[in-house]
């Protein structure tokens, strides 16, 4: 029993002579087009997986820079860091244009200002007649 696991594992987690090749045009492939959108960055000896992160990290941070103003550095921010971010943003710029703040997203969490926005909201339902 112990023996047809270890094969099992051996035959599920080896890296087939065929797939290489595919491995290795996928890589340049990613690498090309991620040097071509953002200049010489990367070469095709990171692997998929570090090359797929930086490309996301590198379209985040260019779309929240294109969005909103703002620029991030990819190597300084994990893509869930860069979304968090943008997040933070957009709600500081919800806030500030509802409600005539300046709020700086800068300044606090998603949650701080996620309460700011509710106490906001509160404050404004009080004062209505």
């Amino acid at each position: 029993m112990i023996l047809a696991t270890c094969v099992a594992f051996v035959l599920t987690t080896h890296n087939s002579p065929a797939q290489a090749p595919y491995d290795a045009a996928a890589r340049i492939a990613l690498a090309n087009e991620i040097n071509q959108t953002y200049g010489t960055l990367v070469t095709p000896s990171l692997s998929i997986a570090e090359l797929f992160d930086i490309k996301n990290r590198l379209d985040k941070a260019d779309s929240i820079a294109q969005n909103y103003g703002v620029d991030l550095d990819y190597r300084e921010h994990s893509f869930v860091e860069m979304c968090e971010i943008e997040s933070r943003i957009r709600l500081a710029i919800a806030i500030n244009q509802e409600y005539g703040k300046n709020v700086n997203w800068r300044e606090y969490g998603y949650s701080r200002l996620v309460e700011i926005e509710q106490q906001l909201k509160s404050e404004a339902q009080t004062t209505q007649p």
